[in-house]
């Protein structure tokens, strides 16, 4: 009792004492300390949060399966009643993405943002993203107490809207859209943590989308190369025909068939103008069409208004490109003749023999018009050219060299862009080690060889003690860092270029070490053991050392047809937690079987 009252005579001296002296007083400290101490608790929740949102952002390459886990984890964390996505147009109107959108229960069934619904926005438009173009946020915590317009005040009723909180989507330095979150039920007092988490995760969506169209811009050249590859291939084998071929009959059923089947065109034919027709009459000799067209052989052509308009063009060597015959300023003649042949898009390649035009190279879009691609209309410029020496048999060496050379060229991009992609499939993105995939594929490629040669194959098996003590005392990007070095010092040790070492999953390693019988392996382990402990990682929460340390388990096998790669898998993992329960910071080698 004495001791109660001396504390609070000597408290409210102590204050009396602040007071005089112009300072805080002592239960103003306390009251400050103890709001600092929850400020600092909710940053270390929300970091923890942050993590596990960017952890699933990162973990997927679709864009699609990122918004809609992030929208999931978003509205959960900040527990609003919904989270919707904004994509801004050219002309700065836009829509919420209905793929990106998500709402709690009770709140769902309500008119959706979501469904692709149009949003135009006049002051975004007017001022070319406003206030989002400067990266600021915009915060409503009641609807009806923000001095909205009208207008606006109406939309926003009309989707049950009471409060809102919206932060801007970066792509680089391009405003892409809103990370939006909507409480329907009531007005929402936003804290300034809520703000700045939204802002983090728009941030990272603003990220994943650049990621996404990187890897969409990677999978296009991809796409490109194989199609050059394609086509290069097909006008090597055209060149090479046309200077095996005296048959100009079976070349030009050749040549027709492997250009439609390349540029996936409804037909693709060959015309020839009568000589003495200056250029306004003729039939078409060779075709090859899809069954849905009529065919056009046989059928006598004349056409005075290619005679006297486009017959100079094309005797010059222009390509005639036609993307829609309504919109591209022909006249009605012209038009009532592709009609006639159900044509609405073509390319047109004059064929020369010599310095004198003899037929059309002609390629049909019929179902529909079509924005002929750049690299199409070089081909068919490449076997028009190719075409002319059949005719005239001129200048062949010189371009089929060229030909020869940019396929090469082209094969040469492609094996390398494969090569890039393998190499990207078989690492670990953490650590840069082997992955899983990797660590399977070679581990059955090394079995089968030593089953053949009936030498030892070698499997150490190691994980990190007390990681998970790691991750809640460190956080997950210092584990990420501990991930990283152990497997750097691990993979240190290995001097072979026929060792591997790959992450098994989590904190777990493997290490396959052919040609390695029982005192070798046992070698490496110890040497493992040893790199990983002279790391001296910090690790208070380990029972038995204050830094990290590992526990290993190694098996040792000659692969026989009565055994398997599994078996030997299995052996290393029991080594392994006998290792564990004998008490960690440990190796244990497994019986000979």
């Amino acid at each position: 009792m004495l001791n109660t009252t001396l504390r609070i005579i000597t408290k409210v001296s102590a204050n009396l004492l602040c007071k005089l002296l112009g300072q805080p007083s002592v239960s103003n400290l306390e009251t400050q300390l103890y709001d600092k101490q929850v400020q600092i608790q909710q940053l270390e929740e929300q970091e923890r949060a942050l993590y596990r949102v960017i952890s699933k952002i990162r973990a997927s390459l679709e864009l699609e399966t990122i918004f809609r886990t992030t929208t999931k984890e978003t509205c959960k964390l900040l527990r609003v009643e919904r989270i919707a996505v904004y994509r801004f147009y050219e002309n700065w109107g836009g829509e919420f993405v209905s793929d990106f959108e998500f709402a709690e229960t009770g709140w769902d069934d309500l008119e959706t943002l979501g469904k692709n619904t149009v949003w135009n926005d006049s002051y975004l438009q007017e001022n070319q993203g406003g206030r989002y173009c400067n990266n600021e946020t915009l915060v409503v915590s009641d609807v009806y107490a923000a001095s909205l317009s009208q207008c606006h005040l109406e939309i926003l009723e009309q989707f049950h809207i009471r409060a809102y909180a919206t932060a801007p989507i970066f792509v680089g330095k391009k405003l892409w859209g809103v990370l939006a979150a909507y409480q329907h039920s009531q007005p929402h007092e936003w804290k300034k943590l809520e703000i700045q988490f939204l802002s983090q995760i728009a941030t990272q969506l603003g990220f994943a989308v650049k990621q996404a169209e990187f890897l969409a811009q990677a999978e296009q050249k991809a796409a490109e190369l194989y199609k050059a590859n394609q086509q290069q291939d097909i006008l090597f084998n055209l060149v090479a025909e046309i200077r095996e071929s005296l048959n100009l009959d079976i070349l030009f059923k050749t040549t027709v068939r492997e250009i439609r089947k390349a540029l996936r065109s409804d037909r693709v034919s060959i015309f020839r103008f009568d000589p003495e027709s200056n250029y306004t009459s003729g039939e078409f000799v060779s075709e090859n069409v899809l069954p849905d067209y009529d065919s056009t052989i046989g059928i006598k052509v004349k056409d005075d208004c290619f005679g006297k308009k486009y017959a100079l063009a094309c005797h010059q060597g222009r390509i005639q490109i036609l993307s829609d015959i309504y919109q591209d300023g022909l006249k009605d003649c012209h038009i009532q003749m592709l009609e006639q042949f159900q044509i609405k898009a073509q390319i047109v390649a004059p064929l020369m023999k010599g310095k004198n035009l003899w037929g059309l190279l002609c390629v049909h879009q019929c179902h529909c018009s079509r924005q002929w691609k750049t690299s199409e209309i070089q081909f068919i410029h490449q076997l028009a050219a190719q075409f002319n020496v059949a005719l005239e048999h001129s200048e062949l060496l010189e371009q089929f060299r060229s030909q020869a050379n940019q396929l090469v060229q082209a094969n040469n991009a492609l094996e390398l862009a494969n090569s890039q992609l393998e190499k990207l499939s078989k690492l670990d993105a953490l650590t840069q080690i082997a992955n899983r995939h990797c660590f399977d594929q070679f581990l059955e490629q090394e079995w089968n060889r030593l089953k053949l040669s009936q030498n030892y194959l070698s499997l150490i098996i190691f994980d990190i003690d007390y990681f998970k003590n790691y991750n809640d005392s460190y956080g997950h990007l210092a584990g990420d860092k501990c991930l990283i070095k152990v497997a750097h010092a691990a993979q240190s040790v290995l001097k072979r270029p026929t060792d591997l070492l790959a992450r098994y999953g989590g904190e777990e390693f493997i290490v396959i070490l052919p040609n390695t019988n029982e005192s070798g392996a046992i070698k490496i382990t110890k040497l493992i053991q040893k790199s990983i402990e002279e790391l001296k990682i910090p690790h208070k929460k380990n029972n038995f050392q204050h830094f990290v340390t590992v526990s290993l388990g190694v098996a040792i096998q000659k692969p026989t047809d009565k055994s398997s790669a599994q078996d030997l898998i299995n052996a290393a993992d029991k080594a392994l937690y006998k290792a564990k329960d004998q008490g960690r910071n440990r190796w244990v080698c497994a019986a000979k079987f």
